[in-house]
């Protein structure tokens, strides 16, 4: 009996494609004697294999015929010298140029995702109270109407995404020429933020204002019904300067959600058994070039 495996259809979009800049960000040695090496294309294209799928090294080394330790060195070697950060970039750039970005409306939000262990590892920093565990943080900056990836920061479990906001909207500054709203959720509703939006990138902040309590003031009981409603209508003036408050805009920003749900169940990042903020890096920029290369080439731009 002849059987044909076929590729599934998950994994679809990387056939037939080429990663030349794979091999000019590791170009081959001059060769001096010994066995000659796998190619980095097909090695790299083996890497994306096997992040699309979720299976483990050897599966995906029994399936491309090489060792698993050949596809874990590699990874480390791709990861050392930002190979996979560089080529995330090239990406960008590429759906840039599709006109894929355009940056009109763009969304910013975080997602945590628990250490593999359930246990602290290097670079979780601690137990979030929040969350309810310990893990990395994906900051990630992304189109509001295409979906498109725009601008990525990973970072430990605890630190609050507001301040990673203005960091991140400053990598993505290339793509931001034409911007006309930054939208986020209530935690990014910090007046250097916003200040940050409207005077840097010329834009409104789609950030809802938070709620304040004012029965903790100790000099709202001496108010009158009258002043208080004044003085809170005087407060929201000055904190709705330079934001848009308008649902419309706002619920565009749902797009960014999408966007680490497909991370998650589609490359199943958070879902590999490694260890480490250095690890879950890798695997974060493996999920992100996925994501973009399936865009991509569903745009056929590659």
């Amino acid at each position: 009996m002849l059987i044909t495996p076929k590729f599934p259809k998950k994994v679809q979009f990387l056939l037939d494609l080429d990663f030349p800049l794979i091999d000019q960000l590791l170009p081959r040695k001059e060769f001096v004697g010994g066995r000659i090496g796998y190619a980095k294309q097909e090695i790299f294209f083996w890497l994306l294999f096997k992040k699309s799928m979720g299976w483990d090294y050897r599966t995906v080394a029994d399936m491309a015929g090489v060792s698993h330790s050949t596809l874990i060195r590699a990874n480390s070697k791709f990861s050392r010298v930002g190979a996979y950060q560089q080529f995330l970039t090239h990406l960008v750039k590429l759906a840039y140029k599709a006109h894929l970005i355009k940056g009109e409306k763009v969304a910013m939000d975080a997602s945590f995702v628990a250490t593999y262990t359930k246990r602290e590892e290097d670079g979780s920093l601690g137990w979030n109270d929040y969350k309810g565990g310990f893990g990395f943080k994906l900051h990630a900056l992304i189109d509001a109407e295409t979906g498109v990836l725009i601008a990525l920061i990973v970072k430990d479990g605890l630190t609050h995404e507001s301040q990673i906001a203005i960091p991140l909207l400053k990598k993505a500054r290339p793509w931001l020429k034409k911007c006309g709203y930054v939208l986020a959720d209530k935690g990014y509703d910090d007046t250097d933020i916003i200040e940050y939006i409207a005077k840097q990138l010329k834009a409104k902040a789609g950030i809802p204002i938070k709620e304040t309590n004012q029965k903790t003031s100790k000099n709202r009981a001496k108010l009158t019904a009258e002043e208080r409603i004044k003085g809170g209508y005087q407060n929201f003036k000055l904190k709705a300067k330079g934001r848009s408050l308008k649902k419309s805009i706002y619920h565009k920003r749902t797009e960014v959600e999408r966007f680490f749900s497909t991370l998650k169940r589609v490359f199943h990042l958070g879902q590999e058994k490694t260890r480490g903020i250095q690890a879950f890096l890798e695997n974060t920029f493996l999920s992100c070039i996925c994501f973009m290369l399936r865009r991509l080439k569903i745009a056929g731009v590659i």
